[in-house]
């Protein structure tokens, strides 16, 4: 069985209901779902930040998983990598501390191992490679919202994006021998100011504080934002409805 560690529950959310899959545990404030239909996956919400370590432990310490893969967000580093589109994770990186994303000695590099079934169900999926590709990712604290800053990482680090929970899920799985991927969908663009957190919950919830600031250029980056992640969504359900029924390494 595949154990699906989920960093952004949101993008899972029409998939979920079209597999109809169900709650079967609560733990910790980590939730399972599972499906009459694809009954090879389970997945597991909550893991976003540091939180991705504990849920990767959760998942290799139950005897039918024998492969995680991780599903969230990040945002783009580089122009070259679109909103939208889908990351393998094939190089990964971790910046720590509180003024990690002002300090590029505080990066370490982790081991990533090729997952090639995956790479080949991305080139099945997508034949011209263009919204399902491989590329780097670095975790850090915080998600860099000022492009320059974006860009300025990018080249840097030499990464294609930027997320806060992938090298927490890769530490967990190394430590316990468990095979694992990672993919990552883009859903804000290395060019923009946007601060990506900001709309992870519902703007109606929002003070009318907060909605002072919605200037048109707010206003069209979150439109970006929320395409991209409709976008991010499909795709999503596309890879993990095969992901079902993949054979993976154990």
């Amino acid at each position: 069985m595949k154990g699906i560690l989920a960093s952004d529950t949101k993008i899972l959310q029409g998939f979920l209901r079209k597999h109809h899959f169900r709650v079967s545990t609560s733990n910790e404030r980590f939730i399972s779902y599972e499906s009459p239909e694809l009954t090879e996956l389970l997945i597991l919400t909550g893991a976003s930040g540091e939180r991705a370590y504990r849920g990767a432990q959760l998942l290799g310490n139950m005897p039918e998983v024998t492969f995680v893969l991780s599903v969230g967000t990040a945002a783009s580093l580089h122009k070259t990598v679109r909103i939208g589109s889908v990351v393998l994770c094939d190089r990964l990186k971790k910046l720590v501390g509180e003024m990690a994303l002002w300090s590029s000695s505080s990066v370490t590099e982790l081991e990533v191992a090729n997952c090639v079934p995956m790479e080949m169900l991305f080139k099945h999926i997508d034949e011209g490679e263009r919204n399902l590709i491989k590329g780097s990712i670095v975790t850090a604290p915080h998600i860099a919202t000022n492009s320059n800053m974006r860009t300025w990482l990018g080249r840097d680090l030499r990464v294609g994006s930027i997320d806060q929970d992938a090298a927490y899920t890769a530490s967990a799985c190394s430590e316990i021998s468990m095979p694992f991927a990672i993919i990552r969908g883009i859903t804000s663009q290395e060019s923009g100011s946007f601060p990506q957190s900001r709309y992870q919950i519902d703007r109606r919830s929002r003070s009318s504080k907060s909605n002072i600031a919605d200037t048109p250029y707010r206003i069209s980056e979150y439109i970006k934002f929320r395409l991209g992640s409709r976008i991010v969504s499909n795709r999503m359900n596309q890879i993990l409805t095969r992901v079902n029924s993949l054979s993976v390494p154990e």
